[in-house]
C-alpha cells in the first residue's frame, strides 16, 4: 500500500495553517477591491490546483464559475447604477460599474469556496479537534447522540398518533390541539425515562466520573510553530491595514477610481500566495528525494 502524499504544513502545528486559512478567509470576504479580490482568486485557484489536484478542481468550478456569471449578469439588472452606459435591455440600462461590482462580488464568492476546498484538503477533522478545548470534543459524542434520538423521537411521534387514531372506544377524534397536547405529554414522559437510562449507561462508562479524562495529543506546539504563528500574524496584519487603506480610496460608482499605489498590494499578495508556496515547496522537496 502506497503511503499517503505529503501535503503542505504536514511539519507544523495545525494552528499554523488555521490561523492562515481563517485570515485569508476573513480578508478575502472583507476586501471587496477589484485588484484584492482577482489576487485572492489566484491564489486560491493555484493552491486548489496543487493540493487538490486537476480533477477536483475542475469539478469545483463547473458549478462556481456558472455562479460567479449569474451573479455578473444579475446585478447590472437589480442595480441600475453608473456612468458608463453599455447598453440598453429594455427599460433597464446596463452600465459598466455595476458589472464590474458584480463581478467582483461573484469573483469574491466562487474565492471564499475555493480556499475553504483549499483548507478543508490541508486541515483533517483531527487536526482540527485536537486544536479545540477539551470540552469541545465532547461535541462529536454530542452531535451522534442528537443524530439518533431526533429520527428516533420522530417515529415516537408517528407510533403515538396512529395509536391515538386507532383508539376509536374513547369517543370522536380529538382536536388537533388535544391530540397534539397528548403526544406532547407521552413524548416527554417517554424521552424522561430514557434519558435517566441513558444517563447511568454513560456514567457507568466513566463519563463524568469525578476525573478528569486524559486526552492523546497527536501535535506538540514547538518554538518554530511560535515564530511561524508570529510570522503569519504580522503579515495578516500588514494585509489587513493595507486592504483597508485601499478599499477605503476605490469606489465603484459614480465611476470606478482609486486604485491606490501597487506596493500596498504587495502584503496580501504574498498572503494569498503563501499557501501555493508551500505546496510547491513540498512537491519540489518529494521530487528531489525520489
Amino acid at each position: 500500500m502506497a503511503a499517503p502524499r505529503a501535503r503542505a504544513f504536514d511539519a507544523v502545528h495545525a494552528a499554523v495553517p488555521t490561523a492562515l486559512f481563517a485570515g485569508v478567509v476573513a480578508l478575502t470576504m472583507l476586501a471587496v477591491q477589484p485588484a484584492l479580490v482577482a489576487a485572492s482568486l489566484a491564489g486560491a485557484l493555484l493552491f486548489s490546483l496543487l493540493a487538490r489536484g486537476v480533477a477536483a478542481t475542475a469539478r469545483g468550478l463547473a458549478w462556481q464559475l456558472p455562479l460567479l456569471a449569474l451573479v455578473c449578469l444579475l446585478n447590472p439588472l437589480f442595480s441600475a447604477s453608473g456612468s458608463t452606459l453599455l447598453f440598453k435591455l429594455g427599460p433597464r440600462s446596463v452600465y459598466l460599474e455595476s458589472l464590474a461590482y458584480g463581478a467582483t462580488m461573484g469573483a469574491l464568492l466562487v474565492a471564499s469556496v475555493l480556499w475553504l476546498e483549499g483548507a478543508a484538503a490541508v486541515l483533517s477533522q483531527d487536526r482540527l479537534l485536537a486544536l479545540a478545548p477539551r470540552r469541545a470534543r465532547a461535541l462529536p459524542v454530542l452531535a451522534g447522540m442528537v443524530s439518533q434520538l431526533v429520527p428516533q423521537l420522530l417515529r415516537r411521534s408517528r407510533a403515538v398518533r396512529a395509536s391515538l387514531a386507532a383508539c376509536t372506544a374513547a369517543g370522536p377524534r380529538p382536536a388537533a390541539r388535544d391530540a397534539l397536547t397528548r403526544t406532547s405529554s407521552l413524548l416527554l414522559s417517554w424521552s424522561l425515562e430514557e434519558s435517566l437510562e441513558r444517563a447511568d449507561s454513560m456514567r457507568s462508562r466513566g463519563w463524568e466520573s469525578g476525573r478528569p479524562r486524559t486526552s492523546y495529543r497527536p501535535e506538540r506546539l514547538r518554538r518554530r510553530d511560535v515564530a511561524l504563528l508570529c510570522a503569519v500574524a504580522a503579515l495578516l496584519v500588514a494585509a489587513a491595514v493595507c486592504a483597508w487603506g485601499l478599499c477605503s480610496q476605490w469606489r465603484f460608482y459614480p465611476h470606478m477610481a482609486g486604485v491606490g499605489p501597487w506596493w500596498a498590494h504587495v502584503p496580501f499578495v504574498l498572503l494569498v500566495l503563501l499557501p501555493a508556496a508551500a505546496e510547491l515547496a513540498v512537491r519540489l522537496r518529494e521530487r528531489g528525494m525520489a
